[in-house]
């Protein structure tokens, strides 16, 4: 499925190419917040964009963030096709973690983070509702280029670890997503609002056949024209 998902892409870029030669297009870089949505069945739960706990470890919280750029040109009328690509960061509160000291007591429950580095690429068909609003749909990627998370300073059966973020290795690396997006034009920007919505599991692995894991990106973008 990937690979159909992939070879789409590539064929709405190629026609963006072709039909972009008569008609105008339009360029924009864009900034944006993000928030992980854990699938139905995940103990994962929702980082905040921003915020600040005096009771966890960074205190200072800064969720999901991103940059990217994104290619319109209009097909028709009413009908525009939309290129994008982004890197963005995805933050979300992991599984809870048993504690426990050198003698095997229970030291409590630890709720760390983890953030997703992944790099981002699809297309969409956008309908114009009425003046600058639209909706629009397609296919795209997440490319995972790396997943991190935060580990309180004993860990386990009280063994001490030198650091305390460590790569995790149970993740896809590539995985097909569905976009659903609303945007408004303004003169030189642009407001975005996106769902990626990932249908297949991503976990891999002899873990991906015990265990589910499906998530949504909710992302807000505000782009600015560069030509």
């Amino acid at each position: 499925m990937t690979r159909k998902i992939n070879f789409l892409i590539l064929c709405l870029l190629a026609s963006l190419s072709v039909c972009g030669q008569e008609n105008k297009r339009e360029w924009y870089l864009n900034a944006s917040i993000n928030a992980y949505v854990p699938g139905g069945n995940s103990d994962k739960s929702i980082f905040p964009v921003l915020g600040y706990n005096r009771n966890t470890s960074p205190k200072l919280l800064l969720g999901g963030v991103g940059t990217g750029a994104s290619l319109w040109s209009p097909v028709s009328r009413d009908l525009s096709l939309k290129v994008y690509t982004n890197i963005s960061k995805h933050t979300y509160w992991d599984e809870p973690l048993m504690i426990k000291d050198a003698g095997g007591a229970s030291n409590g429950i630890y709720n760390g983070w983890s953030s997703d580095y992944v790099l981002g690429v699809g297309a969409t068909i956008h309908y114009n509702l009425a003046g600058r609003l639209s909706v629009g749909a397609g296919a795209g990627t997440h490319v995972l280029i790396a997943s991190l998370s935060g580990l309180p300073e004993i860990y386990g059966y009280g063994v001490e670890i030198e650091k305390s973020i460590v790569l995790n290795h149970y993740y896809k690396r590539i995985l097909p997503v569905v976009p659903l997006e609303v945007s408004y034009k303004l003169r030189n920007a642009l407001i975005n609002l996106r769902y990626d919505l990932s249908p297949l599991n991503r976990l891999k692995g002899q873990l991906g056949k015990s265990k589910s894991e499906r998530y949504g990106i909710l992302a807000l973008e505000v782009g600015f024209r560069l030509r």
